[in-house]
Parts: structure tokens; sequence; C-alpha cells
């Protein structure tokens, strides 16, 4: 099941920057992100009022879906949208990777996690891998793309901030459904002030092609992934659900290219691969500290 689950979230992502930048060619971007949200959003509260569940809202539930929902999903939801008008989709992917190095960073700069040489290493390899992409004149088509690159950088570096902030306060035995939508009622909300104060309030309708239907795709791959995110989690633990990069990065650029004939400098694939071994590293690291940690717990215990 956890295979399944894996397989079927970094489909969904990987797809989901291809999909961003069709439906943009005939949306606004506010309008594009309230709406996308949105619909999510109604899909798993028609879920919820089917199965009776309601959203707890007590003080830690709603602190959680305030800044998961700001940290996770609305800043970065945005960024992505606006950077992926001006960047490659299938780079855009591989750059989702680096989330888990700068969730390492910033777990380890406020003693959440602790130096580890090997996921060290896979940081700097990381970074040297972005680097490529950023330094070289001829590495991206134009060196007003560069500074676009670094936007999209950051959008994986509030999935970062929001990597460690989830792992630590989430909140136990809510339903993952109940959790996804309070995350998508919070950026909605965000969004639709965004949107109403940019003048773009507009409804999608009658659907166009492919624009429409490519939102309509995104808001119902959102109410998915955001379920088997969470229960990936409980399942398997955020070591296995880390894998998902890999998939995104594949899927993410094999589908810019299909669709809009994308194609990279050798700068570029020299980047996304480092950037790939960065994070392999940075996994690894994460895999023998949760063996060492498991190891001296049964120590402890059978002592």
């Amino acid at each position: 099941m956890a295979l399944a689950f894996l397989l079927l979230l970094g489909l969904i992502w990987g797809l989901s920057n291809m999909l961003t930048k069709l439906a943009l060619e005939g949306i606004d971007t506010f309008a594009f992100t309230f709406w996308q949200a949105t619909l999510a959003f109604g899909i798993l509260a028609a879920l919820a009022a089917i199965r009776k569940l309601r959203p707890p809202m007590d003080r830690q539930h709603l602190r959680y879906y305030v800044v998961n929902g700001l940290l996770g999903l609305a800043l970065p939801g945005l960024n992505i949208a606006i950077v992926v008008q001006h960047i490659p989709a299938g780079l855009l992917s591989a750059i989702v990777s680096t989330a888990a190095l700068f969730t390492y960073m910033l777990a380890l700069a406020i003693g959440q996690e602790r130096y580890h040489p090997l996921r060290a290493l896979g940081v700097l390899i990381g970074l040297a891998g972005a680097l490529l992409i950023l330094l070289p004149r001829t590495s991206l088509p134009s060196s007003d793309m560069a500074q676009k690159v670094l936007l999209a950088l950051l959008t994986h570096f509030l999935y970062g901030v929001n990597g460690v902030f989830a792992g630590r306060f989430m909140p136990k035995g809510t339903d993952a459904a109940v959790m996804a939508s309070g995350l998508l009622a919070t950026t909605g909300i965000l969004y639709l002030l965004l949107m109403v104060s940019m003048g773009e309030a507009t409804v999608p309708w009658p659907p166009v092609w492919p624009s429409t239907y490519a939102m309509y795709a995104l808001a119902l791959g959102a109410s998915i992934a955001y379920v088997v995110y969470f229960r990936l989690i409980r399942l398997a633990g955020s070591v296995y659900m880390s894998q998902v990069g890999y998939l995104v990065v594949a899927v993410g650029v094999v589908a810019g290219m299909i669709v809009f004939d994308e194609r990279h400098s050798v700068w570029v694939w020299a980047g996304m691969v480092l950037m790939v071994v960065g994070v392999t590293l940075v996994n690894l690291g994460q895999q023998k500290r949760a063996q060492e940690r498991s190891a001296v717990s049964w120590w402890a215990g059978s002592t």
C-alpha cells in the first residue's frame, strides 16, 4: 500500500507544474490559485460531509491549519504559479527536490536534528547543483531566468520550513482528509483576498481547453494528494515519503519535454543530477540516523 501511495503522489506532484503552466495560459494568476484551492477544498468537504466528519476547531488544530496552510500551500503555491510562467516546468520539478535539503538545514539550525557527515555532504552537493544552473551564462535560455530560478528556490525553502513544522506539530489521530481540508480552507481564504484585491475575481466557466480543464485536474489532484501525503507519513514515515522527490523530478522533466518540447543545456542536466544526488545522500543519512535511534531504543529496552 505504501508503494502505491508513493507512486500516486509522485505522479500527481510530477504533473502539477506542467498542468499549472497550461492553466495559466488562459486564467489569471490569482484567480487560478483561488479556484484551484477552493475546488479541492469543496471535494474534500463533500467527502467529509458524506462520512459525517467535522474538522476539529481547537487551538492546536487551528494553529496547524493556518501555519501549515500558509507555509506549506498558500505561499509556495502562489510562488510556483508566478515562477512557472517564466522557467521550464521540468526544471521547476527538479528544483522541488531541494526541499529536503532545506528541511535538514533548518532542522539542524534549531536543534531538531544532529549533524551527520553524509547529510551535510548531500546539502553541499545539492547546492553545487543549484549553482551549476544559476551561474554559467549558457546554462539557461536567458540571463533573466536566473532570478526566477532563485525565486523558485524560495518556494522550496518554504516547503523546508513547513516540513519541520508539520513533522513536529501534526495532530495525532485526526483524519487525513479533515486535515487536508483545513489547509485548503485556510489557503482559499487567503487567495480570495488576493484575487479580489488584484481585480481578478473571475469565474472559470464555461470551461476553455486546455487551461480550465488543467485547473480542474489540479484541483482534483490536490484533493487526493494531501490525503495521500498525510496517510503515507503515518503509514511509512517521513523518511519513506521523502523518496517521492525522485518521482516528481522524473515525471516533471519528461512531461515538460513531451508537452512543451522543453530542452535543457548540459549545465542544467548536470545541476539536476547533482541536486538529486544531494537529496539521495540527505535521505541516506536520515535512514542511518533512524536506524541508530532504533538500535539505541532497542538496547535501552533490553537492559
